[in-house]
């Protein structure tokens, strides 16, 4: 596990550090349009970051400007282009869920991607000067044809933070109309994760900043307010929980579930092999079967012995109960499933 205290000036520092052990392959190209766009939406919402960068830059030696492309407009641009065709090689394959019953809420999450990330994905607690202690998981950045150590960097998927708020993604076929400027995926669950308490704090943080990149983001807190956010990046919509036998829970996969949003998602036109809806319907399934009294080891007969859900591209898989605090993190290895417990 990777572990870091400090300002978001000394994070710069350690992220430059790592990128310098890795021989990262720094991107120099900047698109000054979509820099300088980018540029005055986190000047106004998170400069912490501008200073973090500028952090890197100097220890790296390479000019702020590309560093800062790279950072925060340079996904943004990759994700419009190349990456779409490539991502669409891939049967995305993520699937979360939460559960709130009896004061308890729980969270199980399988990150399912390119098998590449296996070999480079991250786990770090990160604790910067005034802000909530979190743990993140990263993919570093892995995407099909574009992988391997000199192209390795921070790219969170998941966190948890100290106040018992979670926040992860699933990705969502809505594209070409839907892009536009504002954070990355991995940048508002990090903002949230250091700055949120809540739920309702979250849900305040999507009305206020922008998000450039269509997504899906489940949220949960330990007090059983939870919530989906489907990201169109010019427009959002917030799914609520089911409630069933004195339970609230949610399932999501890759398709919207929004009826607005549903209309013009282009999940089996883009993959007709997708098998997001078998996904839902299995995690579901194996959720309601279990309630009432649904208890901490369910998650893991949904996380890691479905048919479905656990598949040949999962990568890790969390299983969460924000209300005790009790936290498991699995993966595959060569020598069999591990398994690690963490907690702050």
């Amino acid at each position: 596990m990777n572990t870091f205290t400090g300002s978001y000036s000394e994070f710069g520092t350690y992220l430059a550090q790592k990128l310098i052990e890795r021989n990262h392959s720094f991107n120099t190209h900047v698109n000054w349009r979509t820099l300088n766009k980018q540029l005055k939406i986190y000047q106004k919402f998170w400069p912490e970051l501008i200073e973090e960068s500028k952090a890197v830059a100097k220890i790296v030696n390479l000019p702020e400007d590309e560093i800062l492309y790279d950072e925060i407009a340079g996904t943004i641009d990759n994700q419009r282009s190349h990456v779409v065709a490539a991502h669409d090689a891939v049967s995305e394959a993520c699937t979360i869920f939460t559960i709130h019953e009896n004061g308890k809420t729980f969270v199980g999450r399988n990150y399912d991607w390119d098998s590449s990330a296996r070999d480079y994905f991250q786990v770090y607690q990160i604790n910067l000067i005034g802000k909530n202690r979190y743990f993140a998981f990263s993919d570093e950045g892995t995407y099909p044809r574009h992988h391997g150590r000199r192209t390795w960097k921070l790219y969170m998927e998941d966190a948890i933070n100290e106040q018992g708020l979670y926040i992860g993604l699933t990705a969502s076929k809505l594209r070409d109309k839907y892009w536009g400027y504002g954070f990355s995926s991995y940048h508002i669950i990090r903002y949230i994760a250091e700055t949120c308490k809540t739920t309702k704090e979250a849900l305040g943080v999507f009305r206020k900043i922008p998000v450039a990149v269509p997504k899906n983001f489940l949220i949960a807190d330990r007090t059983g307010d939870i919530a989906v956010v489907e990201h169109a990046a010019k427009d959002y919509k917030v799914i609520r929980p089911k409630s069933i036998l004195g339970a609230d829970y949610l399932v999501h996969t890759n398709h919207c579930l929004d009826p607005g949003y549903t209309k013009v998602d282009p999940v089996l036109r883009t993959n007709p092999s997708a098998n997001t809806f078998l996904r839902y319907a299995e995690a579901d399934w194996m959720v309601r079967k279990e309630l009432p009294n649904y208890q901490f080891t369910d998650l893991w007969r949904v996380l890691r012995s479905s048919h479905y859900v656990y598949n040949e591209n999962t990568i890790w898989s969390l299983a969460l109960e924000l209300s005790e605090p009790r936290y498991n993190f699995y993966c595959d290895t060569a020598q069999g499933q591990k398994q690690i417990k963490f907690n702050f």
